[in-house]
């Protein structure tokens, strides 16, 4: 594969990826959700009634990454959890009739605006749009996943831990230093 031809697809990325943002908290937005409780609701509604484990691996997050969320979820009145009847230690999640209203609304809103935007699609060219946009939401996982060993794909070696360490020194300094260093 070409240089050009890798740097083109990069570059095409990332403006996709920007504009996808844009559009998430656009629609988040209306709906009174950040961007993951969107995520855990959608998935929530279409998985049933699973676990928090299941469902963390079901999205790919850590677990207690997700927790955090279901917990602003429960506290919203959108999710609730229940007892596993099958196993007294487990519990279940599920959408209140509420959660499943703003699942309603953010599934409306998300399928006027992808609607909208595959209509510009040529007909014959849409099932093709879909079967990449599915490709590379299985790929880019994969790839990932794949990576875990050979560190950070865009970094020197190290750059994570200076990242953090630059991170540290920020949150370590009043905000008069910030902005007179910003300055």
């Amino acid at each position: 594969m070409s240089k050009a031809l890798l740097e083109e697809f990069r570059r095409n990325l990332r403006v996709l990826e920007r504009e996808i943002v844009r559009q998430l908290q656009r629609e988040t937005a209306c709906c009174g959700v950040t961007l993951a409780q969107c995520h855990v609701l959608l998935e929530l509604s279409r998985a049933g009634t699973p676990s928090l484990t299941d469902l963390a691996a079901l999205m790919q997050l850590d677990r207690s990454t997700l927790s955090r969320t279901v917990d602003g979820l429960v506290t919203a009145g959108l999710v609730f959890r229940a007892a596993d009847p099958n196993d007294r230690r487990a519990i279940r999640l599920t959408c209140t009739p509420e959660g499943a209203a703003r699942v309603a609304a953010i599934d409306d809103g998300c399928n006027r605006q992808y609607g909208a935007l595959l209509r510009r699609v040529p007909a014959h060219r849409r099932q093709h749009v879909i079967d990449t946009v599915r490709f590379l939401a299985g790929a880019i996982p994969d790839v990932r996943n794949a990576g875990r060993d050979t560190g950070p794909g865009c970094c020197a070696p190290g750059a994570p831990a200076d990242l953090r360490a630059g991170r540290r020194a920020l949150r370590s300094r009043t905000p008069g230093e910030v902005s007179r260093r910003s300055r």
